[in-house]
């Protein structure tokens, strides 16, 4: 019992001159900071900003966007779902700064993109609707993004960081997704 009321007492000491120090550093702390309040603040110049889409005048995209609205006949609706189809296409996705399941995923936009091009049986409709998605691209990769390949690129080529799944079915979906078999 002497020898734990000892070590309770040594341990109060040490205790008490760790906060002693620790209040003299935050007194040597506050000292140095005390003119730093007198300093003039300036105020931040903001970047220049477009004035018809509001983004930085350096990534605008305006000069992407179509001079006059693209006339077409038909509405679209897109009704999204987990367990979409999905069809088989040579078309592969220009979003190139986000990582997508297979080499066949597309963006919304480019699905739309396709879609209308197709029910109006016009190709420019497609360039047209697509070149912003590929000047924000080209933008995002000038600025540090990286680019994304599919996960199942990354699993035929054998560069896929993480390690296989346990689980069956997960593996199995895995398996399927290296051998192009729709999941």
């Amino acid at each position: 019992a002497l020898r734990s009321q000892t070590l309770s007492e040594e341990e109060r000491q040490e205790g008490g001159a760790s906060l002693v120090a620790s209040t003299l550093d935050a007194e040597a702390d506050s000292a140095s900071a005390e003119g730093l309040w007198e300093l003039p603040v300036e105020p931040a110049e903001r970047r220049p900003e477009c004035s018809r889409c509001s983004r930085p005048q350096k990534v605008c995209l305006c000069p992407f966007l179509p001079v006059h609205p693209l006339h077409i006949s038909t509405h679209l609706y897109i009704i999204q779902h987990p367990a979409e189809v999905q069809l088989k296409t040579n078309i592969s996705s220009q979003y190139v700064i986000r990582m997508q399941p297979t080499n066949r995923c597309l963006s919304t936009l480019e699905c739309a993109a396709v879609a209308l091009s197709i029910l109006e049986k016009n190709n420019h409709i497609q360039e047209t609707l697509l070149r912003p998605l590929q000047a924000l691209c080209s933008f995002q990769l000038q600025h540090g993004a990286q680019i994304r390949l599919s996960k199942e690129y990354l699993l035929k080529n054998g560069l896929y960081p993480k390690p296989m799944p346990r689980n069956k079915r997960k593996l199995r979906k895995m398996e399927l997704l290296m051998n192009s078999v729709k999941i």
